[in-house]
């Protein structure tokens, strides 16, 4: 009887959660809201008009020279791979850490051995697939030579079949890059 008592007190118990959870007929009224905040608030649409400008458009264009926050690429060299007179650097604006080299490590198996080869020889996946063009061979004497700037445009805007990375490679990670294939250049 105990047994019996129980096993009904539980399908009791979960036919009233399952009616309890059901929400019933669908309804055309929005949900109740019980802290709007700010979800309500009169507002403007991008794109929208606007009658409180002359030129009746709700966006302003921002001053001319204005950089958001934590945008500032001043530095040339660090940012672009280039000086002042818009050269490529010969070499890194920074120093090649070890921390830097093992970060590179990382970064280029992740993004550049698919086809450059994980020994950076230019024997990558991507030759598998019976690829038209091969990919640099790190090794070779005409990239040994290139500079440190030219190596992080090409990171940063694609050369020759090689895509752009700019958005997927930092500007740091880019520079870690190019210290870890220095790195195996010297060896």
């Amino acid at each position: 009887m105990n047994k019996l008592f129980t096993r009904m007190v539980l399908l009791t118990g979960v036919v009233f959660l399952i009616l309890a959870c059901g929400r019933g007929n669908y309804s055309e009224k929005p949900p109740i809201h019980l802290n709007p905040n700010m979800d309500s608030q009169g507002k403007y649409k991008a794109q929208s008009e606007s009658n409180f400008f002359v030129n009746g458009a709700t966006m302003r264009t921002p001053v001319e020279g204005t950089v958001a926050r934590g945008e500032l690429r001043a530095d040339d060299a660090f940012y672009h791979g280039k000086d002042a007179t818009g050269e490529f650097v010969t070499s890194a604006p920074m120093a090649f850490t070890t921390e830097m080299v093992t970060r590179g490590e990382e970064r280029y198996d992740i993004y550049c051995s698919a086809c450059h080869g994980k020994d950076a020889d230019g024997n990558g996946k991507i030759l598998f697939y019976k690829y038209p063009i091969p990919p640099a061979n790190f090794y070779d004497e005409r990239i040994k030579k290139l500079s440190d700037g030219h190596m992080f445009n090409a990171i940063t805007a694609g050369w020759l079949n090689m895509p752009s990375f700019k958005a997927q490679v930092s500007v740091e990670d880019r520079w870690a890059i190019i210290s870890y294939i220095r790195s195996l250049q010297k060896n």
